[in-house]
């Protein structure tokens, strides 16, 4: 069964505190944190995911061009999709919740650092990885991220 990860990237695979400007990688985008890369692909390892991004700067390229980004930061799945960009959602919250709604998505795992996903109702606050800016998906969150994983099945 696949599992749709909605994923984020500041605060998940993007590492830099907000007061310094982004270190750049060779492709001009933000340098991703190894670490946080290498347990997303341990993770992506252990189960069939969907990687849906979630990130606001979804709004900014393609996904052609994302998984580009993704492939030349050894990322080893391609992300599937964008999360749609709802009008009347003003936090990132509703934006999932209404995607979880809206394409009836029942098995998922989130990934983001966003505190307004403290607000997400009990059946899917059970399925966050909360993760803190400067830490980013480190190896505690990847323990936690399989223990849900492993509930589920």
């Amino acid at each position: 069964m696949v599992t749709i990860l909605i994923l984020d990237l500041d605060g998940v695979l993007i590492t830099t505190p907000i007061w310094k400007a982004d270190e750049i990688d060779p492709d001009g985008y933000s340098k991703f944190n190894v670490n946080c890369v290498d347990n997303l692909n341990k993770l992506l390892s252990q189960s069939d995911f969907e990687i849906w991004l979630s990130s606001t700067r979804r709004t900014v390229k393609t996904l052609a061009e994302f998984n580009g980004i993704f492939k030349n930061r050894s990322i080893e799945k391609e992300i599937k999709g964008f999360l749609p960009e709802y009008q009347e959602c003003k936090t990132r919250k509703d934006e999932i919740t209404r995607f979880i709604e809206e394409f009836k998505v029942s098995n998922f795992l989130i990934i983001d650092d966003d505190k307004s996903l403290n607000g997400l109702n009990e059946n899917y606050k059970d399925y966050l990885i909360l993760t803190e800016l400067q830490k980013g998906f480190d190896s505690v969150k990847f323990e936690l991220a399989i223990e849900k994983i492993k509930k589920r099945t």
